[in-house]
């Protein structure tokens, strides 16, 4: 006898506060139900099928369409054959709240984007991964978005490396506010589209409802932290990880590349930790790395396969990053680069900040100084083919065959990250209203920088999900386009 259950589900006729019958989705050994709306999750009676000869239910006999239990935490179902061999099933029902509640309390106020502050957190209502809870360190997180918007952004260090949402155990999470992106959506679209790119390492990520020292501090997005670990972005200890930053006169520690005229911060080695300094071996190594690179991307033999860029670049990360940046219409992204080992080649990832993304923004000619009050770059505009770095690249047939290539291979992909976006949207669905009832936002128009204000959130998420639809069928067309006119 195989022991399984084949069918799962909480029928109208049996449980008086069902409206609809809720069909769960059993998937390997979870058990998924939907019950949106209701709020008490005690005394629901399960019907269900399968092939058993005992069935319990947090110990105690269980007999479909009959049996109450109390699915307001975790529930285990454990089937049983005759010679005693058992499968265990974990249902995990979710109802009107769906999000996990992250709360925080610290000794003072978090007033600082460097000044970390004690306190404690717990992480409760995650019925599929369990709660958590701790004692850590907590500082604002964000340079620009920090100092100036109302809804601030947090970095949690933990004091002990927990799992958290079923992610992997770690000291580092952040929490992203979202609050000029009035979908709440567009860091999940980047995610996930960079996850369809085929990118190296990907942060993951859940939304979570905030308390702050005792008040609802609104939705937030929780996310891994970028940063050198084994199972984020890799790398030896000789290895470097740098961003192209804006504040990097707001670091400890930066260089500028002479070609180029490019300021570089770094992520690892951390300077502050006393690991690299001015002008010692590995900042002299860095920036000798960096201007040689930049010479030859516009020396003359650059297209050569063995002496120009490709000896320093890894030419398909910085494909795959341009493609995601240009579906996106990302007009403010970080610009991460990772140097795995000395005598390694440059490559470029992770991606990271969407704020302004799937057209709800514009830089004007002078950048952010001057923005413009209508769009200057729509879903049928080219952004990153003549910017930085990517001006020269694209001047190499051999680079454009690489982005039409990896495009292909992007394509097929791009209606499961879509799918799991929908995911995402229906599970916070029911937490907007609280959100935008904390942070009175929908429908403001001069939100920062943004040119586009809906009344609803709805018609945020609409908008989002058809810019981007727009600007794939643009793309497709653009990188053809390209490619055909790189083999004449």
């Amino acid at each position: 006898m195989e022991l399984k259950l084949s069918s799962f589900s909480f029928k109208a006729e049996k449980n008086s506060r069902v409206h609809a019958d809720a069909i769960g989705i059993i998937q390997d050994n979870d058990i998924r139900v939907n019950l949106p709306g209701l709020e008490d999750l005690r005394m629901l009676i399960p019907t269900f099928s399968g092939t058993y000869s005992r069935i319990y239910c947090n110990g105690k006999a269980l007999v479909s369409g009959t049996t109450a239990v109390d699915f307001s935490d975790k529930v285990e179902i454990r089937l049983y054959d005759e010679g005693n061999n058992s499968v265990t099933y974990n249902v995990i029902v979710n109802s009107r709240n769906l999000l996990p509640v992250v709360t925080i309390d610290t000794e003072a106020e978090i007033t600082s984007r460097t000044e970390t502050v004690n306190g404690t957190y717990s992480v409760t209502n995650c019925q599929e991964f369990g709660s958590v809870q701790g004692s850590g360190r907590f500082r604002g997180r964000g340079n620009a978005t920090f100092l100036s918007y109302p809804k601030k952004a947090y970095k949690m260090k933990l004091d002990e490396q927990t799992s958290i949402l079923g992610l992997h155990a770690n000291k580092d999470w952040v929490l992203l506010a979202e609050y000029c992106d009035r979908s709440l959506l567009r860091n999940t679209y980047q995610f996930e589209m960079s996850t369809a790119a085929g990118m190296e390492w990907v942060p993951k990520y859940g939304h979570v409802d905030l308390y702050l020292n005792g008040s609802y501090n609104g939705m937030y997005l929780l996310t891994e932290q970028v940063e050198r670990a084994k199972s984020k972005v890799q790398m030896e200890d000789d290895g470097f990880f740098i961003e192209h930053d804006n504040y990097y006169s707001w670091e400890s520690l930066y260089f500028k590349t002479t070609r180029y005229g490019a300021h570089y911060t770094f992520k690892y080695p951390n300077p502050d930790n006393g690991n690299i300094a001015k002008n010692d071996a590995s900042y002299n190594y860095i920036l000798g790395f960096m201007n040689e690179m930049e010479a030859v991307l516009d020396g003359a033999d650059f297209k050569d396969p063995d002496k120009g860029y490709r000896k320093y670049l890894d030419a398909e990360s910085f494909a795959k990053w341009y493609l995601v940046m240009e579906i996106m219409g990302n007009h403010d992204p970080n610009f991460y680069y990772v140097l795995p080992t000395r005598g390694a080649k440059l490559k470029m990832y992770p991606t990271w900040d969407a704020e302004w993304t799937l057209g709800v923004a514009s830089a004007g000619t002078n950048g952010w100084q001057t923005y413009p009050q209508t769009p200057m770059y729509t879903e049928t505009s080219e952004m990153y083919r003549t910017r930085r770095y990517f001006k020269r690249l694209f001047k190499d047939p051999y680079f454009v065959e690489l982005v039409y290539s990896e495009w292909q291979k992007m394509k097929p992909r791009i209606p499961a990250a879509r799918a799991n976006v929908e995911a995402e949207t229906a599970r916070i669905s029911y937490g907007t209203t609280a959100n935008f009832d904390r942070w009175k936002i929908l429908g403001v128009n001069g939100l920062s920088v943004c040119l586009v204000a809906f009344p609803t959130w709805k018609q945020e998420v609409d908008y989002a999900s058809s810019w981007l639809d727009k600007r794939i069928a643009w793309f497709d067309g653009y990188i053809s386009d390209l490619y055909a006119k790189s083999k004449q």
